[in-house]
């Protein structure tokens, strides 16, 4: 009994070490299907491909090669209740747009993502190695929603698109692992090394001050509409070290360190300015004022542009023990911490603007210059930012498996993941459609593995609850006339579906 009595004041120490550091963030959490299973507490066991991501140096205690692929298929049940509304200096509000009250639910789909890996025993320099290569999503975020409508004050046959609020942000990993073993093999470290790759889809639309003073300036067209949607990717490079000890001949510790470098991403941006239609127009009309003819007479300003932006990856480390109870059944626990304070969101530097449709830029025949339009330059032309405020956090994980016969294994695990938010400065903390994180997330999980003599065919499922939140009712601008936050009721609902087979030759 002394060796449980250890693994269960080790699972304690880390308990206690990650009480107020769960995490959060977008992590990808459907690699591996034993390690769904099993609630994500997989660092210390790390016996199949997905080693490459849990622990590297679990490879080296697999002895056979193997050949594994998992397809990771997963469904965000999101909901936002909007109660977005401008305030005037008289503390009256007005809409602004929004479907304030009603409840919307993210655009359904049932997205997914095939990972596996290859991994093989070698002998280098009178030493066996294990080398492996491995693809899956290191990061995910994907949603969209349509929220809003276009007021009265602009022509009817003008619409907003429906992906108005919306992310498709993927990280693959293009991994090479290479482990060996020290210390009679009691002692196995791992290294992967690994190519990342990108690819961002963002759409938002934000309410722009008109830039035209006077009448065509006045409550309901103080405000313009503007949707933009960028698509870009980029390539980055990363790392993953990991170590695994046995403690006893039945209880295995293991620690890990995993970091990105930035990503640099580029790409097409896509804008649409939906200006107001204003029926006191006579004056501009008869004085010829071509700028303020664009602020009136209901058209959409179509324009592209090249993009550039940051993504900043956090760093992670993390430790686990795996305790043997007896011949059928494994216990282990993990904790993870994430340095997600690095990620601050995104800036979107913006340059070669055009039309969408030719070489100049066209309002009912006339072209807008950066003469006759100075006013409107800001408006068209500017920068803009999606600003996220989060901290470092990290996250618990626990999970048992166990051989119910000689061919079928049966898993279950739980996990506890708060947001990544910083709840303790309430000014710093925004909600948008895109970037939803909205307390501590609790996650059950189970699963089973069929294993014939060379073969394995395995299934895990995960549901993962986010508590309701509700955000303050006033638009947060940081001064730049740019909305940051979507204010509302929101609550989010997980399920997750891996599919596994394995191969060992």
């Amino acid at each position: 009994m002394g060796a449980l009595r250890f693994f269960l004041l080790l699972c304690l120490f880390l308990i206690m070490a990650s009480a107020s550091v769960f995490g959060g963030g977008f992590a990808f959490d459907g690699i591996g299907v034993k390690a769904n299973g099993m609630g994500g507490a997989f660092r210390a066991i790390a016996d199949d491909w997905s080693a490459a991501y849990y622990n590297p140096a679990g490879y080296y205690r697999i002895q056979d090669n193997q050949f594994a692929f998992n397809t990771a298929f997963f469904h965000n049940r999101y909901w936002l209740t909007p109660n977005v509304y401008w305030h005037g200096d008289s503390g009256e509000r007005y809409e602004t747009g929004y479907f304030n009250g009603q409840k919307i639910a993210n655009n359904h789909d049932v997205p997914h993502r095939l990972q596996g890996g290859l991994l093989a025993r070698l002998p280098i320099f009178n030493n066996e190695m294990v080398f492996g290569f491995s693809l899956y999503s290191l990061y995910n975020q994907n949603q969209n929603w349509e929220l809003m409508q276009l007021l009265p004050a602009h022509d009817d046959s003008a619409f907003l698109p429906d992906n108005q609020f919306g992310i498709k942000l993927d990280g693959t990993a293009y991994q090479l692992t290479m482990a060996t073993g020290f210390m009679d093999d009691k002692l196995s470290v791992g290294l992967g090394l690994s190519l990342v790759r990108a690819d961002l889809v963002y759409n938002n639309v934000t309410l722009r001050d008109n830039p035209i003073e006077g009448v065509l300036s006045d409550r309901p067209h103080d405000k313009i509409p503007e949707y933009y949607r960028n698509e870009g990717d980029g390539i980055g490079f990363g790392f993953r070290l990991g170590l695994l000890y046995d403690v006893t001949d039945r209880m295995k510790f293991a620690a890990t360190y995993s970091a990105v470098s930035s990503i640099d991403i580029s790409g097409r941006s896509y804008f649409e300015f939906y200006m107001g239609r204003n029926p006191d127009t006579l004056v501009y009309v008869t004085s010829g004022q071509k700028e303020e003819l664009l602020f009136m007479r209901g058209e959409v300003i179509e324009l592209v542009a090249d993009f550039e932006t940051k993504l900043e990856l956090p760093a992670t480390v993390s430790g686990g023990i795996a305790y043997q109870v007896n011949d059928k059944l494994t216990l282990s626990l993990d904790a993870e911490m994430v340095f997600w304070s690095k990620f601050k969101g995104f800036n979107f530097d913006f340059s070669n603007f055009g039309p969408s449709g030719g070489p100049d830029i066209y309002s009912n025949g006339q072209i807008i210059t950066d003469t006759i339009y100075d006013r409107a330059q800001e408006m068209f032309f500017t920068d803009l930012a999606a600003p996220i405020a989060w901290k470092d956090a990290g996250k618990i994980m626990f999970g048992a498996n166990y051989q119910a016969m000689s061919f079928l294994d049966l898993r279950a695990g739980f996990s506890a993941d708060q947001s990544a938010v910083d709840w303790d400065n309430a000014n710093g903390v925004t909600q948008i459609p895109q970037f939803l994180d909205l307390g501590t997330k609790y996650s059950y999980s189970f699963g089973f593995g069929f294993n014939i003599d060379v073969w394995s065919l395995e299934f895990a499922t995960t549901y993962t609850h986010q508590p309701d939140y509700a955000t303050n009712a006033n638009v947060k601008q940081d001064g730049d006339n740019i909305i940051d936050n979507v204010a509302g009721l929101y609550s989010a609902d997980t399920y997750r579906t891996v599919l596994g087979f394995n191969y060992r030759f």
